[in-house]
């Protein structure tokens, strides 16, 4: 790793927005919050909608995404980012790598679990072996990635320490290329991102449904891959960032940012689809509430009392029947049901 030399006193008086990382940090502890309590909601009336490994892995996930924008505030507060790295004591570089090393501890695996939470929903709802065994084969492929991940992250440097303790002594150990290994870690990732993807499509294709039940489908599935976005520009990022050229100067608005909000993107992702029966369910009774003020607004003695019986025989007619083969929802109808089943 390499450190910018001194420079002018111009040049060591620049800031790159040094807020920014903390700012994103406080926004995305809010929102994360935000969406798991709906998440936690979402389960709480239709549980058939989140298994329990998706609870689990989401929860993790929340977790260590927490620890991440914690990391991420440090970083502005005790780190240097957005100065120069010539420009920051020592001690305050230290503690940006040493940050940097916990964010990679809790990025790698938090970015595991969001992507398994979505599969376990994939898993969940397309009952055909053959896709199941694709699910099962991505899920391998993302859990062994995150496992040699933090196995090179734990060994990249020896002793461990050098990994900060360069700064003082470069002749304290030694290091592999840190930035190839960030660099690598991208491709598998960017794989399975596009596998995730394409995969509910042959099947989606094949329903014979609505127009507009085709698109909220088509979208709820886009949603659970939204993650590919930010896994593309954070790809693009370390592959024309030169990072350990200036450090805490390029973690402003750089790799860091995506470190810190590509693992919430994929959490939010895989929430998404989980959301479509809550959303339903607060139309419905939205919607019953307007009828019954409209009733009451317009409707008096024996008639308003007929419209109102009226109003909630509908509701209850519409009810349907609540069974396993949807998940997201407690109405029902064929298609769906083939959607669930897996039948094409």
């Amino acid at each position: 790793m390499a450190s910018s030399g001194a420079g002018s006193p111009e040049h060591l008086a620049e800031t790159n927005d040094p807020g920014l990382d903390q700012r994103v940090s406080i926004a995305f502890i809010v929102i994360d919050t935000f969406f798991l309590l709906v998440f936690y909601v979402s389960r709480y009336f239709n549980p058939k909608a989140v298994g329990v490994p998706m609870l689990v892995c989401n929860t993790l996930c929340y977790v260590l995404c927490m620890g991440s924008a914690a990391t991420g505030i440090l970083m502005v507060k005790i780190g240097g980012v957005g100065y120069h790295v010539a420009a920051v004591p020592v001690s305050t570089f230290q503690t940006w790598l040493q940050l940097s090393k916990v964010l990679e501890f809790t990025y790698t695996p938090a970015v595991m679990f969001a992507k398994l939470a979505a599969l376990f929903l994939y898993h969940q709802v397309f009952e055909v072996s053959h896709y199941r065994r694709v699910i099962i084969g991505i899920g391998v492929i993302i859990i062994l990635q995150g496992v040699i991940s933090l196995i090179l992250a734990f060994s990249i440097c020896r002793p461990f320490r050098y990994f900060w303790t360069q700064a003082i002594d470069v002749n304290d150990g030694t290091c592999g290329d840190v930035m190839l290994f960030y660099k690598t870690y991208s491709i598998p990732s960017l794989v399975t991102d596009v596998a995730m993807l394409v995969l509910p499509w042959p099947i989606l294709l094949k329903l014979q449904i609505p127009t507009s039940e085709r698109i909220g489908l088509i979208l709820t599935f886009l949603a659970a891959s939204l993650g590919i976005i930010t896994c593309a520009l954070r790809f693009s990022v370390f592959f024309t960032v030169p990072l350990f050229s200036d450090p805490t100067w390029y973690a402003s608005g750089g790799p860091m940012i995506y470190a810190l909000v590509e693992p919430s993107i994929y959490m939010i992702a895989s929430i998404l689809p989980t959301t479509r029966h809550l959303y339903r369910r607060v139309s419905r009774k939205a919607a019953r509430a307007v009828q019954l003020r409209n009733a009451k607004k317009n409707s008096s003695g024996l008639f308003q009392s007929a419209e109102l019986e009226r109003i909630e025989k509908s509701d209850t007619s519409n009810r349907g029947i609540s069974g396993h083969v949807d998940i997201w929802q407690e109405n029902t109808n064929l298609s769906q049901e083939e959607l669930t089943l897996g039948r094409v």
